[in-house]
Order: structure tokens, then sequence, then C-alpha cells
């Protein structure tokens, strides 16, 4: 029998990533309450780096319960910058506030992805990847922000790599999937290994 599975994000990117990848799944949409639990995670002492597998863990926990017998996709990215975690911006000018402490600087983004079967973990990676922004000034953040500020709102960071947002960025270290939100090779490698996804 063939094991159905379902990416437990809304994530457009995501869902595009796996779709281009050849794999037939099914979205259903966490119930998370992702900046609560961040929160918590935070007040409990886990490390920055070890944040986005754990809320990645809880999405992927929280769908599983619905289908026990299916593969189970959760993700999450942290973006960490002097040891502190940021939260997806909840305004442009907050954004812009964001983009102009970040630049000319380095920060990290940790991408996670977990799959869960019978509410099991059974596979999971996280990928680090380093970003180093250009020395961009107030106007280029405002017009960034302004021109994009829907289709950034709900990603953490508030950069499009995938588009015009990567001219932000002087270097990029680490896996291009990994930094759009889903390892996808990894994620392939485990799925084919598992016989759910064919090569060919």
């Amino acid at each position: 029998m063939k094991t159905d599975i379902i990416l437990a994000s809304g994530s457009l990117i995501r869902s595009t990533l796996l779709q281009n990848s050849g794999v037939v799944f099914h979205v259903k949409k966490h119930k998370i309450d992702e900046e609560e639990e961040k929160k918590t995670l935070i007040k409990n002492n886990i490390e920055t780096k070890k944040i986005s597998i754990n809320l990645a863990i809880k999405k992927a926990m929280d769908v599983s319960k619905s289908y026990k017998n299916s593969f189970i996709i959760g993700c999450d990215q942290a973006l960490v910058f002097n040891n502190a975690v940021f939260s997806k911006a909840k305004s442009p000018e907050e954004l812009k506030q964001q983009l102009l402490l970040l630049k000319g600087k380095s920060h990290k983004l940790y991408s996670s992805c977990v799959v869960l079967y019978q509410e099991k973990i059974v596979w999971s990676y996280t990928a680090e990847i380093v970003l180093l922004m250009r020395d961009i000034n107030q106007r280029e953040v405002n017009t960034y922000v302004d021109k994009n500020w829907e289709r950034v709102r709900n990603s953490v960071g508030g950069y499009l790599i995938e588009s015009t947002g990567k001219r932000l960025f002087k270097t990029i270290s680490g896996d291009y999937f990994s930094a759009l939100g889903l390892p996808i090779i990894e994620l392939l490698d485990f799925l084919i290994l598992k016989k759910v996804v064919s090569i060919v």
C-alpha cells in the first residue's frame, strides 16, 4: 500500500520545491502558534541553533495526530544574529528596522526539516546558512520593503532569496534550497531510501 506524503506547511515555496521535484503530496497546515512556541523554547534555554528543529517537530506532530499512516513533513527556519533569534516582522516598519540592524553584517539561518510516521521521528535534518548582507542604506531598505511587503511578511528575515531579495546579500554560504526553506536534496534522499519516491 502506497504511503501518503503530507507537508505540514502552507508555504508556497516549500510546496513548489516538492512539486518541481516530482513528489506527490498533500498540504495540511499545522495549528501551532509559532511565536508562542518559540518564546517557550527560548524561555527554556533551548540552544538557538536547535529552535528551528524543535518547531519543525511540533508542527509535524500537530498534523501527525490526524494522519498516523502518512509521512508528515515539518519545517522551520530560525534567523540568529548575536545569539538572538529573530521573529517574523509584524509590520513593514519592523522589517525595515531588522534589515538595517543586519546591514553589512553576517547572520545565520538554520533551516530544519523532519519527517514523522505514526507520531515518531523517522528522519531529521538541519542546515546552517551564513548570510552576509550588503551595506544597504535607508532608501534601499524602504524601497525593498515597500515593494515586497505582501510577499515577505510571512518569511523570517523578510528576504526573497528566490527573487530580487538575493541582491541584498554580498555572500550566501550554504545550501540554496535550505535557504529557501526546505533542504530538498537531503529530504529526497530519505524518501527515495524509503521507496516512497522513485529516482525516475
